[in-house]
């Protein structure tokens, strides 16, 4: 496999869940009558607990090797120090096989119900049925890079499969998912059986209910991704899906928010991570947009900042300036007054221009500073300390137990952010299952609700849902303000913030099909910007946001180049070893995709844009939804 993880020991497994991994998982053992670190035969509902701890939508690997690269592409971030002319150029990836640890319990689990005499069968078999959206989730976002894949056979060999799974094509694999979902729906809404699991289920606390939802709302990711090649097959999903009895997402309470327990902190090993573009800060600033707060942090110019630039004399980035209000005093000298209009905290987020070697043109400079001389100040002794005025992804909306430095003068004793919070991701919502509804009602689908109806709720329940993880990860600026800041402004959400939102043009469907289209794509762009597969996807089939658009606009990264600077549309793949027992079914699988593997074009943006995976005939970037 493209990933290597190792099996865990059965064993460890039931003892390491049963000692307390999770702090509100642990069964009382006086029943068994046996010592647990002696216990042979695994524990199901552990089992399912582990399950869940092995849904790893975006590891440490993906963050650092392949995120980066697929929000860089679609204009939604920048590198701190710019875009470089080899932006289009990979060198490595951390994608691939999320699906297998997964896979590995699930299978496990299958086969330990199996074993169970006919009455335990009966309250366990609803188990390995839970496990099938995770399994369709993962594995849709390994397909989505890289198209065929191992599935249907894989992590089979302990049960008398083969070594050699087959490379299901993602036709087969779109089948699969569709069966896999339609199964657990029909038991979950049919046999109506009781949950065993309790809080050994930490996502959605044994209400199988909601459950039988993410199954059905996981069918709007499958139609979407089916729109460009199969739009008749989509529409189909789509309305039949919404005739389901398991219903949607539709509430925050319904929302797939996850937690492995309060001292965890998704992974170990630190990122870099990217700034804002400057339209995407500018277009979520002009409308109001508080998903920034989440998203992005915010940057280091707080009012103490601005005036010790102005004591020092030192010149503020025009574009932080322009948002200061300030006086002169007796001397001449600039005294910060206030913020202008729109004040804390949205004059505390500034993006970065997406155009290549930027940062080597000298009227960037107060973008990138290159000779680190513009964004500094200087102590009593001469030291120079660092500012940025540009807004990052916010890290601990990606990791927890992160410690934050919040910014000040020279001199000042630092205060900090550092309380040992664990962390909770945001992975499906009911804000995305109506993003996705207005998609689909403006394209024909048979469904209740207008499209503006579902826009509205959509872009309400992303802001909130984003809102209530902010919360839950106790990101810097949402619990408190910095204490010496007299100007600072929370980022928590408020009510008022909401309605304002809302007034504005851009969540409106006032337009012609092609412009609420662009609308409805621009909101889940926005949605999946901590998703950045699904950011991927959703910019790949849409080309949103897209060249001369008056509201998101699509800038030629190369002018000199335009179009033919070549962006991937998907991630290489080389060939295994050939001693690799897997290496005559890899080959197999990829010349049927006319895939290049070997030699020098195996990796180029030539190669990468033209040879896409199955479903990937939409829009060329920024040329905006096909026609």
């Amino acid at each position: 496999m493209k990933k290597n993880m190792k099996y865990k020991n059965l064993i460890s497994v039931l003892v390491f869940s049963g000692l307390g991994l999770f702090n509100s998982c642990i069964d009382d053992f006086a029943d068994l009558n046996s010592n647990p670190s002696t216990i042979t035969k695994p524990n199901i509902r552990f089992l399912f607990t582990q399950c869940e701890t092995a849904f790893q939508p975006g590891d440490y690997s993906q963050w650092f090797y392949g995120f980066d690269y697929m929000s860089n592409w679609v204009q939604a971030t920048v590198p701190g120090g710019g875009n470089s002319n080899k932006l289009n150029v990979i060198t490595q990836t951390g994608c691939g096989y999320q699906v297998n640890e997964l896979l590995r319990y699930a299978n496990e689990i299958k086969y330990q119900v199996s074993l169970l005499g006919e009455a335990e069968k009966a309250k366990h078999e609803y188990i390995p049925y839970l496990c099938n959206p995770m399994l369709v989730y993962l594995s849709m976002e390994d397909a989505d890079m890289y198209g065929s894949r191992q599935y249907s056979e894989a992590e089979m060999a302990r049960y008398g499969g083969t070594l050699k799974p087959k490379y299901d094509t993602q036709p087969e694999l779109f089948d699969l998912w569709l069966k896999q979902l339609d199964e657990t729906i029909q038991y979950l809404t049919e046999k109506k059986p009781v949950d065993i699991l309790g809080t050994q289920d930490f996502v959605y606390k044994g209400n199988l209910a909601k459950w039988a939802k993410f199954a059905n709302s996981l069918k709007l990711r499958i139609a979407a991704r089916l729109i460009n090649i199969d739009k008749e097959r989509a529409i189909k999903i789509v309305n039949d899906a919404s005739k389901s009895p398991a219903g949607f997402l539709e509430t925050l309470e319904d929302d797939f928010v996850y937690n492995k327990g309060k001292r965890d902190n998704n992974w170990n090993n630190d990122i870099s991570v990217a700034a804002g573009s400057r339209q995407l800060i500018n277009f979520m600033i002009n409308n109001r947009d508080p998903r920034l707060f989440y998203i992005f942090q915010k940057n280091d110019y707080n009012s103490n900042v601005v005036q010790g630039f102005f004591d020092q004399k030192r010149a503020l980035p025009s574009y932080v300036e322009k948002n200061v209000e300030y006086t002169l005093d007796a001397n001449g000298k600039k005294v910060f007054k206030n913020w202008k209009e729109p004040g804390e905290p949205w004059v505390r987020y500034y993006g970065l221009p997406c155009q290549v070697e930027l940062n080597k043109n000298p009227a960037y400079d107060e973008y990138f500073d290159p000779n680190n001389s513009i964004f500094c100040l200087f102590a009593n002794d001469g030291a120079k300390k660092t500012y940025t005025p540009i807004a990052y992804r916010n890290a601990e909306s990606i990791k927890g137990l992160l410690t934050y430095t919040y910014p000040d003068v020279p001199g000042v004793k630092p205060v900090q952010d550092k309380e040992p919070y664990g962390w909770y991701g945001l992975y499906f919502s009911a804000g995305e299952t109506n993003l996705l509804r207005a998609e689909f009602k403006l394209l024909g689908a048979t469904l209740p609700k207008t499209a503006q109806e579902y826009l509205s709720a959509g872009v309400e329940l992303s802001v909130r849902g984003y809102n209530n993880v902010a919360g839950l990860n106790h990101l810097p600026y949402y619990d408190i303000t910095y204490v010496n800041d007299k100007h600072d402004k929370s980022i928590k959400l408020t009510e008022a913030q909401v309605q304002d939102m809302l007034t504005h043009d851009v969540y409106k469907l006032t337009g012609s099909q092609d412009e609420n289209l662009e609308k409805v794509y621009i909101q889940q762009y926005i949605h999946y910007l901590m998703a950045p597969m699904d950011l991927f996807v959703t910019s790949r089939r849409s080309g949103i946001p897209m060249s001369g658009s008056t509201l998101l606009p699509y800038e030629q990264f190369d002018p000199v180049l335009g179009d033919k600077f070549l962006i991937p549309r998907r991630f290489p793949v080389s060939a295994p070893n050939q001693s690799d027992i897997l290496y005559d079914i890899t080959i197999a699988a990829y010349e049927a995709q006319n895939y290049t593997y070997s030699g020098e074009a195996f990796n180029t943006p030539s190669t990468l844009n033209s040879q896409r995976v199955w479903y990937d005939k939409g829009p060329d970037f920024g040329k905006g939804p096909k026609k």
